[in-house]
């Protein structure tokens, strides 16, 4: 599943690009889990699970328009060690999975945003990570380059 050091285990999901669903498991802490469904020969293929067991916790499901919709990027919000806001962003909106909100005295949140000006599915490279025994620690995106058919003309004179 990926290479654990100092109690974290790093993931690495970049087996397709057709995303179906994401499935995020959360208590009242954050994040636990996450997990991707994709199509492959029109049959639902479920990733594994990065984190903990999503048993016990509430899981909230994105549903994906597979046939038109792709990822383009994600933000989130992290306090306490737990990321306690996850939103999805596609080319057709905004999926906000988690929300978290917690008492003024408590630590403020940081916000991150990736945003990553893809425009085509086939730059959309997965998902990578990390968890450990109790929570999705941390999640990013890889952008593959476009290659284009520019035909660049070279004159020595």
């Amino acid at each position: 599943m990926g290479i654990t050091y100092s109690g974290k285990t790093l993931w690495n999901e970049m087996r397709n690009n057709v995303i179906s669903q994401i499935i995020v498991s959360y208590d009242d802490s954050g994040v636990r889990s996450i997990q991707f469904g994709y199509i492959n020969n029109g049959a639902l293929s479920m990733s594994k699970t990065f984190g903990p067991s999503p048993v016990g916790y509430s899981s909230r499901i994105v549903k994906l328009k597979h046939e038109s919709e792709f990822v383009t990027g994600l933000s989130a919000e992290t306090c306490n060690g737990y990321i306690t806001s996850l939103t999805f962003h596609t080319n057709l909106r905004k999926h906000e999975v988690v929300h978290l909100t917690f008492d003024s005295k408590f630590q403020k949140p940081q916000k991150i945003e990736l945003r990553s000006g893809i425009l085509k599915r086939c730059e959309f490279g997965g998902f990578f990570g990390s968890f450990d025994s109790l929570r999705l620690i941390s999640i990013g995106f890889h952008v593959r380059p476009v290659h284009t058919d520019v035909k660049i003309k070279v004159e020595i004179t």
